[in-house]
């Protein structure tokens, strides 16, 4: 046991050197005995001589983490500046009717902890109704559960205020607590997740949001494409830097990492949501949990469940509902893909992941043959706004293959286009601003960058047409 809970490979982008890069893409080195990585119990004699493809696959990865880390300030300080700009803007009239303000004396200065403050994310998509159906997984022929865990996951990136303001105000809901939780190995509270039950006393739905990758956050992209990982024995191995967002204290050993009780003093994601269900539970008999994220968020609500099968806690598992990610990025290899779906889909489906068209994130890590990170279950595609399609994994997988760059390209345009007269064909609720038709100019740029915004998600849980298909050794799986 303790050999295979020791496993891990942990890669360090800022040790690596260009002499680094010489010796293992020409000389072919081999990559565990280099500076820039820790390994322990792994051997890459596995893999034969076919290295040539994983060794380009980590050192182009480790180039784009050392680019994200270099930026890191620059990005973060352009973040805030965008944001306040924006918001000052809004909240004073515009570009025009600030003046007016001013000379009137009734000028705003944007408050962070406003519930009127809002993300870049936030205005791209400032919608905060829910869809039209009514909410309740006592009648699920009425719920849209699509929407609500969408909307859910897109509200995580607003702050406390907005958040709670959004439940109460808007959703007509119990809001239970924002938690703003600490990572262990970045010595910062990096990770946000948010409650909410659909009443106050005698609830039938209990929801958790994890917060997502932050537009102008750099470590959170820079955790994405990483390939580090850890095995946590049975459950086989997981992304290391998501598990450090959920509170891992031990990179090296799972079993310390993920004590069962935690004692210190810290507000860790896992320990405290967890804890704060069982309470839920306790007073809500009977309750149903839905877990959702968009991004980074997505990996943790998929993580999060593993965490709970970890530590037997049957309570929580046997009262989630469903396990709905957006966007999410592979979080483990095809022994933790089994473990789950026996857990989450062995009665009937429970978790569900979401691609829009050519979204990036999905696509990393990278499943090279070193990391094998995979997806597991299969994939709700939206090819459109208007078709959905249940399929076992999303087309171009890896994002960069050559027999997808125009297709990339072509969606991008069309996206655009769309974005432009989308008000007018589908009505105000789906009206782009100017925030939301420069966000997709990106995409002409970077396919796959435009198509992680969660508007287009929004848009196509409300307005698509799903077909499901047979799909090998799955149900049948309904959307609704």
């Amino acid at each position: 046991m303790s050999c295979v809970s020791s496993e891990h490979m942990i890669y360090h982008p800022e040790k690596l050197r260009v002499i680094d890069i010489i010796s293992v893409l020409i000389f072919r080195r081999v990559l565990s005995s280099a500076k820039f990585i820790e390994s322990h119990h792994f051997h890459e004699d596995k893999l034969g001589n076919n290295v040539a493809l994983p060794n380009l696959i980590t050192i182009v990865t480790l180039i784009i983490q050392k680019i994200l880390d270099l930026v890191y300030y620059p990005i973060k300080w352009l973040g805030h500046t965008v944001e306040f700009t924006l918001n000052f803007f809004a909240l004073n009239g515009g570009i025009f009717g600030w003046f007016f303000r001013l000379i009137t004396g009734k000028l705003v200065i944007p408050n962070k902890e406003s519930f009127e403050y809002r993300s870049f994310l936030g205005h791209i998509d400032g919608r905060l109704d829910l869809h039209k159906k009514p909410v309740s997984v006592d009648n699920t022929n009425e719920i849209n559960v699509l929407d609500l865990c969408m909307m859910s996951a897109k509200v995580t990136y607003e702050n406390a205020a907005y958040v709670k303001n959004a439940v109460t105000k808007h959703w007509k809901m119990h809001f239970v607590g924002f938690y703003d939780c600490w990572n262990e190995f970045q010595k910062t509270n990096s990770t946000q997740a948010f409650i909410y039950c659909d009443a106050p006393t005698n609830a039938n739905m209990i929801v958790v949001a994890f917060r997502g990758t932050e537009a102008f956050n750099m470590k959170d992209w820079s955790t994405d494409v990483d390939l580090s990982w850890f095995s946590m024995g049975k459950l086989g191995r997981v992304h290391l830097g998501f598990m450090k967002a959920l509170g891992l204290q031990n990179d090296k050993d799972y079993i310390k990492g993920w004590p069962k009780t935690y004692t210190g003093d810290k507000v860790l994601a896992y320990y405290t949501i967890r804890d704060q269900l069982n309470k839920l539970l306790e007073q809500n008999k009977g309750a149903r949990i839905l877990i959702t994220g968009h991004s980074l968020g997505g990996a943790l609500a998929t993580l999060f469940p593993s965490l709970l099968v970890l530590h037997q806690e049957d309570t929580i598992l046997k009262s989630i509902y469903g396990v709905y990610t957006f966007g999410q990025p592979r979080v483990g290899d095809k022994d933790f893909g089994a473990v789950m779906k026996e857990n989450l889909n062995g009665t009937f489906k429970r978790y569900h992941r979401v691609v829009y068209r050519f979204d990036l994130v999905p696509r990393v890590p990278f499943d090279d043959r070193i990391s094998q990170f995979a997806h597991f279950g299969d994939c709700l595609y939206f090819s459109s706004w208007y078709k959905g399609e249940v399929m076992k994994q999303e087309p171009n997988n890896n994002y960069f293959s050559p027999w997808y760059i125009i297709p990339k390209y072509f969606n991008a345009w069309l996206d655009l286009f769309r974005g432009i007269f989308a008000g007018i064909k589908l009505g105000k609720d789906y009206k782009e601003g100017f925030m939301s038709i420069l966000f997709r100019m990106i995409g002409l740029l970077i396919p796959g960058v435009a198509s992680h915004s969660p508007r287009d998600t929004v848009n196509s849980v409300r307005l698509a047409k799903i077909t499901t298909t047979p799909i090998e050794d799955e149900e049948e799986v309904v959307f609704v």
